[in-house]
């Protein structure tokens, strides 16, 4: 599969750029070590404080701050501080990981990992002669905080929304343990695939 070397040699480069969550290194190298499936774009879950010039303006949006663990009260204070204009929200948003298979029968079986490992969202479609398996949580969290650099929220109601953010970001992180058993599980099934085997020995 030239698209899953493509997809290795990105996810290595990335890899020593430390540009890919630490908590999920280890479940992108088993899952992109299974015979007929690879990784694409994939995120261990966040929160943060966003700022969107409009509703709906996702591209010309900007992270005031974001993390991949809990976030501390102090931190998105001091983070408020660089709003500047649009609307400001504060976003939980679970694990999400997007997984290519080869063909019909890996992407189903795919998606019975994700749905069986608590990942209510999980979908797949037909991408040409490729299947796309998006593994996802529904731990969606998103809070207006203000407009145009003013924050019209109390300090009480900010710590409340953060507290419930990060409860559900650990909620979802939760998962990930039950989510690499099932990989390692379809990895018996399928195999390991000696692309993978052979790219990782050249990067060691």
């Amino acid at each position: 599969m030239k698209a899953k070397r493509e997809a290795l040699i990105s996810l290595f480069q990335a890899m020593e750029k430390r540009e890919v969550d630490g908590d999920i290194i280890d479940l992108l190298l088993l899952i992109n070590s299974i015979k007929g499936i690879y990784t694409t774009s994939s995120c261990s879950g966040r929160i943060g404080i966003l700022e969107e010039p409009a509703l709906g303006a996702k591209p010309l949006s900007r992270w005031l701050i974001k993390v991949h663990r809990p976030l501390k009260f102090e931190e998105a204070k001091e983070a408020l501080k660089k709003a500047k204009s649009g609307i400001i929200f504060l976003k939980s948003q679970p694990p999400i990981f997007h997984v290519v298979a080869e063909d019909e029968e890996k992407a189903k079986l795919v998606h019975e990992v994700g749905l069986s490992s608590g990942f209510k969202y999980t979908t797949f479609k037909a991408i040409s002669s490729r299947y796309l398996v998006e593994i996802n949580g529904t731990e969606y969290l998103t809070v207006p905080l203000g407009k145009d650099g003013k924050v019209l929220v109390t300090d009480e109601y900010l710590k409340f929304a953060i507290d419930i953010g990060n409860q559900m970001l650990e909620r979802s992180k939760s998962r990930l343990p039950r989510l690499y058993k099932n990989f390692e599980r379809l990895k018996e099934e399928l195999g390991e695939d000696p692309l993978f085997k052979n790219l990782s020995i050249g990067k060691s």
